[in-house]
């Protein structure tokens, strides 16, 4: 169907055989910053510089970084304006929730989200098969919040993101504060996997590794 690559913190590729589309690139923030890197469609959250290296990425994608509906290389790309804090954006600033479709599934990428979701943003959201949502606190929402989200979500498949690592220069939460509220769990051995129908039988969260 797809394959989606994580490059640490909250940056992934995801692509098919058609098209391609990076999330959230970062700077030098402690992993390696990816070379001859190219996409169709670039998805920023927010402008940060640890998801806004835009100059990583080649190719001349179409960048997709403001509130707005988008149809992109046949992708259609829906962002809502949320914030970087629980006081309306006084700390960090804002945020944008990025949707999209790809190979008939819902993704959701939550950049750096930090605050609940009201369940009127629960419903504008709609359907979501696929959910990246940070869990490391600190910056973003913390572990017992994104697995409320989880809840109130429903997707099927989970990808948590902006968590400690070995590699990472400042400190975060680590995953497990995360995990231990699920039960399902796949574990990637790597940083890359492919995506078949399979994985979307039964809700589970998974997990990549990062050494």
């Amino acid at each position: 169907m797809f394959n989606i690559q994580w490059f640490g913190h909250s940056m992934w590729k995801i692509w098919d055989n058609k098209r391609s589309i990076i999330i959230d690139p970062f700077d030098d923030i402690g992993y390696k910053i990816p070379e001859d890197l190219t996409a169709d469609i670039l998805l920023v959250t927010h402008t940060h510089h640890d998801h806004s290296n835009i100059s990583v990425v080649k190719g001349n994608p179409k960048l997709i970084a403001i509130d707005g509906k988008y149809y992109v290389h046949g992708i259609p790309v829906e962002t809502f304006s949320v914030w970087h804090d629980e006081e309306k954006g006084k700390k960090l600033g804002q945020n944008l929730l990025i949707k999209f479709q790809l190979a008939g599934k819902n993704f959701l990428h939550c950049g750096d989200l930090g605050h609940r979701l009201d369940q009127k943003m629960i419903e504008k959201l709609g359907n979501i098969d696929l959910l990246f949502i940070p869990v490391g606190g600190k910056y973003t929402i913390d572990a017992k919040i994104a697995k409320d989200i989880c809840h109130q979500l429903q997707p099927n498949l989970i990808f948590p993101m902006h968590y400690n690592t070995k590699k990472l220069n400042y400190k975060l939460d680590d995953v497990d504060v995360f995990l231990k509220h699920f039960k399902n769990i796949e574990y990637v051995k790597g940083k890359k996997i492919k995506i078949t129908e399979e994985f979307f039988k039964t809700q589970k969260v998974v997990v990549f590794s990062y050494e």
